[in-house]
């Protein structure tokens, strides 16, 4: 009876010994994971958001230390390839080329969706236009559309405003630098390989493109959600307009003309989705760790939402738009 007895107790003893050690487990990685200080280089089309995201994050963690370099995304992957920073932010996957030489390398990077973002074509609100297909945004920006009257829209209404308004005005384009991914997006995506016009003025950072266009009606460029975002959810600045656009699809079928929404951006309808990720060759437990963590469950993915991105694990608010 005294040696059942005692192995009960042993059973007992075991079973709080180990509750004992994981919890003190836990207790480890909870404060190496919040407590620190960490670099991360960030796609520059991401710098509203990750300041957000950093700022909340450091509240919550308050002995933590986030450090944000802002670069265009050619530039964080060369660097995170190069072994120059351990962590990037970035506005859509590896292409071809860097898969190639990231497997080559043999690179381990581990990757987290953490938001959708989406590509905008943006003109002044003085501007009449406010629908554009994809056709019409491929032949502006390629140079073979030079004036807003030459756009030969289905909405009459757009073509009547435009003629009465903007006359004989030349389209004045804007796009981003060579190693912007919003650069190569909208020429692979929406321009189908065509160059850019030679007229274009090339901007150098994101807000140098907001404010050409808020000081040129003729003007016209591209952005995306996170830098027209308020910060007031699906809010955007109301001193740049964003298009409706319409895609048209490789099999002949011209899409419905969306709006730049959250909610339509969310379901699939608005055409020009980015999705967002962290990457990061870190494997131990680290304020990367935590940072991975906050932006992927709950607290982060509330700040994508009222930054107005789309986020992968919280509900969207989805609105009927006419």
């Amino acid at each position: 009876m005294l040696i059942k007895v005692n192995t009960y107790l042993l059973i007992l003893i075991s079973f709080f010994y180990c509750i004992f050690i994981q919890s003190c487990d836990f207790e480890e990685i909870k404060s190496v994971a919040t407590v620190g200080s960490a670099s991360v280089t960030v796609d520059d089309n991401l710098e509203p958001l990750m300041n957000a995201e950093k700022k909340d994050f450091e509240r919550i963690n308050p002995e933590s230390k986030l450090e944000l370099t802002f670069v265009p995304s050619k530039n964080a992957v060369a660097e995170l390839v190069n072994n120059q920073t351990r962590t990037i932010v970035l506005m859509r996957n590896f292409n071809a080329e860097e898969k190639s030489v990231i497997n080559e390398n043999k690179i381990e990077i581990d990757s987290s969706l953490i938001a959708y973002d989406a590509l905008a074509i943006i003109v002044n609100p003085q501007n009449p236009v406010a629908r554009l297909t994809s056709d019409e945004i491929k032949k502006i920006f390629s140079g073979e559309t030079e004036k807003w009257n030459g756009i030969n829209s289905p909405i009459k209404e757009q073509n009547e405003e435009v003629a009465k308004l903007m006359k004989d005005s030349k389209i004045k384009i804007f796009i981003p630098r060579k190693n912007n991914y919003l650069y190569d997006y909208t020429k692979d995506s929406v321009m189908k390989g065509l160059e850019f016009s030679k007229n274009a003025v090339m901007c150098s950072t994101n807000a140098q493109m907001l404010d050409e266009i808020r000081k040129n009606p003729n003007g016209i460029g591209i952005s995306n959600i996170c830098w027209l975002s308020t910060g007031n959810q699906d809010e955007l600045d109301s001193t740049i307009k964003a298009v409706k656009v319409s895609k048209l699809y490789d099999n002949g079928l011209q899409g419905d003309y969306m709006e730049l929404h959250q909610g339509l951006v969310f379901n699939g309808s608005y055409p020009y989705r980015l999705p967002v990720f962290l990457m990061t060759t870190i494997k131990d437990i680290s304020l990367i760790t935590g940072l991975r963590t906050f932006l992927t469950t709950a607290p982060g993915q509330q700040v994508v939402l009222k930054q107005g991105l789309v986020p992968v694990t919280q509900p969207v608010r989805t609105i009927q738009l006419n």
